[in-house]
């Protein structure tokens, strides 16, 4: 969740590469992707980093119907949410790999006479200055989150959104119906009232979530993943140090995108006067390609910086989504970024590339 959207942007000769980067935050650890290639970097309990490296054929590139604005839109978000599935079960693998470990470790002390002593706790051990200890890898070893349990996950979660963030905010702003007018004009007022109910139930709900110490650590990531590739696109040779001074939020971010599907579906479904709640929601179904495609668009306008003022309520949900990341953990998305430019022949630091050095 919460990716930042990776685009063909910008010209040659800009600070930002032709190429733009995105990505999303894992469990303890940071995903980021361009066109053709992808890494995900994950931090150990023992200060280790393990790196995976992919190459990349974006559903957007693999027929010429696929890109046309307008219909690309859902391409490209269904490729996100599947790349970002298979990242967050590599992560996952990552932690499971580390339970395995301290469990075998615990089972070797008792077999060994040491039942009373206790097994390595679940403290971080964060790595020295300068030593960065990277393990690439194709897998996390001994895998133990089977892909049927994240599709369960998946399936409920999507319950969960359709239920509160779909359905409960049109049954509420249903109730309007028969006290206004007939006429366009009301139908925008419900339109207009449901959107904001939709967004006050997104706002309560990263709220609740930003209690939890996991969750919190996975904004904390969300804010280093924009952090580094904000720094990589102004052609700063990149490492915590300047990474730092950038700004946590980014235009290109899919919370951004979120808050863009409101407002283009609050103008969308204006159109839409009918009073069966089925009939309703059949039809807003249709509609959400169409939502999907013109949001799309507006995300990839901004950036590129154009029209920045329509992700500007997006930038603001962005204060939520993320938090200011430490510096180990902008090392982990440092990796991640060097990752994917390892499998293009390019280097973090653009003012060498530049300048043959």
């Amino acid at each position: 969740m919460f990716s930042l959207l990776p685009f063909l942007a910008s010209k040659p000769g800009e600070a930002c590469p032709q190429a733009s980067y995105g990505g999303q935050a894992v469990l303890e650890g940071v995903m980021i992707r361009s066109p053709q290639a992808l890494a995900v970097a994950v931090r150990r309990l023992d200060g280790r980093i393990v790196l995976k490296r992919e190459s990349l054929v974006p559903l957007t590139k693999r027929h010429p119907l696929l890109n046309v604005p307008f219909i690309r839109g859902a391409f490209a978000l269904a490729d996100a949410l599947i790349t970002g599935m298979r990242t967050l079960s590599f992560s996952a693998d990552v932690a499971m790999e580390e339970e395995n470990e301290r469990a075998a470790a615990a089972a070797q002390q008792q077999a060994g006479g040491g039942e009373g002593e206790r097994p390595e706790d679940d403290s971080r051990v964060p790595p020295a200055p300068g030593e960065n200890r990277v393990e690439v890898r194709d897998v996390a070893a001994g895998k133990g989150i089977p892909w049927w349990s994240l599709a369960l996950t998946l399936m409920a979660s999507l319950g969960i959104v359709i239920l509160f963030f779909v359905m409960l905010p049109d049954a509420v702003a249903n109730l309007m119906r028969g006290r206004l007018p007939l006429g366009a004009a009301s139908n925008v007022v419900i339109n207009l009232a449901e959107g904001l109910l939709r967004v006050g139930l997104f706002i309560a709900y990263i709220v609740a979530i930003s209690r939890m110490e996991a969750i919190r650590r996975v904004f904390q990531y969300h804010g280093a993943e924009h952090q580094v590739i904000h720094a990589f696109e102004k052609g700063d040779a990149v490492s915590p140090e300047t990474a730092s001074a950038y700004d946590t939020a980014h235009p290109r971010c899919g919370t951004s995108f979120i808050a863009v599907v409101v407002v283009v579906s609050i103008l969308a479904f204006s159109f839409i006067d009918v009073s069966t709640w089925y009939v309703r929601q059949a039809l807003k179904l249709v509609l959400l390609p169409v939502v999907g495609g013109i949001s799309y668009e507006v995300i990839r306008l901004a950036g590129a910086g154009k029209l920045t003022f329509l992700v500007t309520p997006g930038m603001w949900l962005q204060r939520l989504t993320t938090r200011q990341p430490t510096a180990d953990q902008v090392e982990v998305a440092i990796a991640a970024l060097e990752g994917v430019l390892a499998q293009e022949g390019r280097s973090l630091n653009r003012a060498a590339e530049a300048t043959g050095d």
